[in-house]
């Protein structure tokens, strides 16, 4: 009955022309059969039926900035979208690049001109500034600025921890950090805090919430640990942990997500993976290691580093504003 186009979208002004019904619309979406991710843009319910919630809000909020971008070159409508950059958290959307906490409030695109400078518009925010052609990429069809742009223009408009998480996500992309380098070299707002994010940026984090973790760390003036270490347990498995120090101290991240069913292998629960978590974490603590871990209310709670700063003094480390 829906006609999606090769994007997977399904425009109003497209369905109508085609003999839908607007009530028909209307009721797709009343019972979850079409989810609106724009303005008269519609994803089927198949799109994101059984993904976790993060995923489903990546996944809605990329259908939107494809939507945007190519508004007018495929809806007939005769607008101006073919044209468009789109770039911040939107090229990070197309390309796949991990985010920490994005605002997925407006799709972002740049233009050419030479002036800097960004005007927001009702779901749309217009940057200008210098575009140079290695910039600009083709992702799925649509011009986005490059993976090294994109962190860099995420980095610049971000605090601290979400310009080290997308600094790191882009380098475990295989970006390196010249190139980064190579786009913060203009002084702008916020240049200070992203160049320092890049100085500590590290390709081996695997989620923004480690880089998160790793962050708060840094801002704490706590040693730096080091990532994804790895610890051979007497049961003769391998655990590679998120954050260790100096062989004394492992704190791990837990997104929760892998209890989750894209995340769980044939036949096994959520309980399976738990257990696998417990046995794991006590290999570790067998090797005289100390294990403490961290979960998202923890790092929006701020309550990561007093835990942390206690534990590092209980095996002698020498932590800054303690005695």
């Amino acid at each position: 009955m829906w006609n999606f186009d090769e994007r997977g979208l399904l425009r109003r002004r497209r369905a109508l022309d085609d003999g839908i019904r607007q009530r028909e619309l209307d009721d797709a979406l009343a019972e979850g059969e079409l989810i609106a991710v724009g303005r008269g843009v519609y994803i089927p319910k198949s799109a994101v039926e059984g993904r976790p919630a993060y995923l489903q809000k990546q996944i809605r909020y990329r259908a939107w900035c494809v939507a945007a971008a190519t508004r007018g070159r495929d809806d007939g409508s005769g607008a101006e979208g073919a044209d468009r950059i789109l770039s911040h958290q939107s090229a990070a959307a197309l390309h796949g690049l991990s985010l920490l906490e994005p605002d997925r409030r407006s799709v972002h695109v740049t233009g050419r001109r030479a002036a800097g400078g960004a005007v927001k518009g009702r779901a749309t925010v217009f940057h200008t500034g210098p575009l140079p052609e290695d910039d600009v990429v083709t992702v799925d069809g649509l011009q986005v600025t490059s993976l090294a742009r994109t962190a860099a223009d995420v980095a610049l408009s971000s605090s601290f921890p979400q310009a080290l998480a997308v600094f790191d996500a882009a380098r475990k992309r295989g970006v390196d950090p010249e190139t980064l380098t190579e786009r913060l070299e203009r002084p702008r707002r916020g240049i200070a805090r992203a160049r320092r994010a890049l100085r500590h940026s590290n390709p081996l984090a695997a989620n923004p919430g480690e880089s998160w973790c790793r962050a708060q760390i840094i801002e704490a003036g706590l040693p730096t640990p080091v990532l994804q270490k790895r610890y051979d347990l007497h049961d003769g498995s391998v655990a590679y942990v998120d954050h260790d120090f100096d062989g004394e101290l492992v704190l791990e991240f837990d997104g929760i997500c892998k209890y989750s069913g894209e995340y769980l292998g044939a036949g096994q629960a959520p309980a399976d993976i738990v257990v696998a978590e417990k046995r794991r974490e006590d290999g570790l603590r067998e090797l005289g290691l100390d294990v403490i871990r961290a979960v998202w209310s923890d790092l929006r709670r701020r309550q990561l580093i007093p835990v942390l700063r206690r534990h590092l003094d209980a095996r002698g480390f020498q932590i800054p504003g303690l005695p």
